[in-house]
């Protein structure tokens, strides 16, 4: 029988009386239901996240105030050349859409301190006053006209903020009245993403204060709270939605008698920084985000891909042709990538995802064969077979999503197996996706 639907009461779970004020131990057995924001966040499926400061004109890397120990005064002249004359947000939003993305994070405030927004009267290290433009104004704008979830990124870290190593508690206020600004000058915020906390691990963060202001503000936004590259999947402070595995693909999670459901989100860069580096060649390919985004999908999660814009906030030209390409294979199947979860009764041959919607299953294949000949390398050798072990329920068709082409199979109980035809040559998917309809 198909496992209960998300959210069912388990079948070991009885209407027996439990005293008030006892631990019910039946509680174990439970996973809790996602806040409808959860829920929301998990379909978004794929975001791109876009790292652009100050530090951008170096080419060097987010990190290059702090690891080339540079003068305080010195890195501060990037903020009198700060002149982003290609950031251009409409498309970057266009970019992202093309990519397959559902969502998109811009770094509003990064460790350096500087803000790409009005920062009405906190400071004058703010994208109006260096180059006279609310680039975060014209985000917000892009993202609605683009219908992408609109997140913005904010650094609890602080390299110039004299309080940060000084007055804590004046911080936190500086900071809460800054992420106030983003809350209740740039519309509906769909999500806070923050980065810094990992940083002063001895340091009171006042969340309590923080996540409350936003709630008050922006009732359905997703908060996440980074917890670093070092504590991959670390709950962290109840009010956050979501744990974060940087730069590492979220593992199969456990979730039954937490306290609340949380989502997982891998954040990823295209080379080895976020911020651009003009001397790093170590970019992914195509192929590489899109088995990281099916190994996130995998376990319910999403994947959140960065690029770094240029100095002057253009989009470096690698960058954009491989998002297109991995567009192209997230529009083979939308329903797939995006609507689609796991379920964990169901077994494939290794390296397979197995995915449902409904009564619409999605078996996710790599190293399907190329059509060709013997004078020719076509893929990985074997008969082709595939098979998939548990209750899907009775298999009433098959076929491949991206040429619909229909698969021949047999059905014998909980046992089905299937030819995984190979690909027309001139052709590779990375992953092949079956899409099995069941009644």
């Amino acid at each position: 029988m198909p496992p209960p639907p998300f959210g069912a009461r388990s079948p070991f779970m009885t209407d027996d009386f439990v005293q008030d004020g006892a631990v019910d131990p039946r509680a174990a057995l439970i996973e809790p239901q996602a806040l409808p924001r959860v829920q929301a966040f998990e379909g978004l499926g794929f975001g791109l996240f876009v790292h652009f400061g100050l530090y951008s004109q170096l080419g060097q890397g987010e990190w290059v105030w702090y690891h080339h120990q540079m003068d305080r005064e010195k890195y501060l002249e990037l903020f009198a050349s700060f002149d982003p004359k290609g950031f251009d947000a409409d498309a970057l939003c266009a970019l992202a859409a093309e990519a397959g993305c559902r969502y998109i994070c811009l770094t509003t405030r990064h460790h350096e301190g500087f803000s790409l927004y009005d920062t009405r009267g906190l400071n004058d290290y703010d994208a109006p006053h260096a180059c006279g433009r609310d680039l975060i104004a014209e985000y917000s704008a892009a993202c609605e006209k683009h219908g992408l979830k609109k997140f913005f990124y904010h650094t609890t870290l602080d390299w110039w903020h004299p309080d940060f190593d000084g007055n804590w508690d004046a911080y936190q206020q500086y900071l809460r009245d800054s992420v106030k600004i983003l809350c209740t000058q740039y519309g509906r915020v769909d999500g806070l993403w923050f980065d810094g906390n990992w940083a002063r691990k001895d340091r009171d963060w006042q969340e309590d204060a923080l996540y409350g202001m936003i709630r008050s503000h922006q009732p359905e936004a997703i908060i996440v709270n980074n917890s670093s590259i070092g504590a991959k999947g670390a709950e962290g402070h109840p009010d956050t939605d979501a744990v974060t595995f940087e730069q590492g693909a979220p593992s199969r999670r456990n979730q039954r008698g937490a306290a609340k459901y949380r989502a997982a989100e891998m954040c990823d860069t295209m080379n080895s920084h976020w911020g651009v580096g003009a001397h790093d060649l170590s970019h992914k390919a195509p192929e590489d985000i899109i088995r990281n985004l099916v190994a996130c999908r995998a376990v319910g999660g999403n994947l959140l891909m960065n690029l770094g814009p240029l100095g002057d906030g253009s989009i470096p030209g690698y960058e954009r042709e491989v998002l297109k390409l991995v567009g192209r294979w997230c529009q083979i199947c939308p329903s797939a990538v995006y609507d689609a979860r796991p379920d964990w009764s169901l077994t494939g041959r290794g390296g397979s995802v197995l995915l449902r919607q409904g009564s619409t299953v999605y078996h996710f294949v790599p190293q399907v064969r190329i059509k060709g000949n013997t004078h020719l390398a076509n893929g990985e050798p074997g008969d082709g077979l595939q098979t998939i072990a548990g209750p899907l329920g009775r298999v009433s068709a098959m076929r491949w999503a991206d040429n619909g082409e229909p698969l021949s199979f047999t059905q014998d109980g909980e046992r089905l197996v299937y030819s995984a035809t190979p690909y027309p040559y001139g052709s590779q998917l990375i992953y092949r996706i079956a899409i099995i309809e069941t009644a």
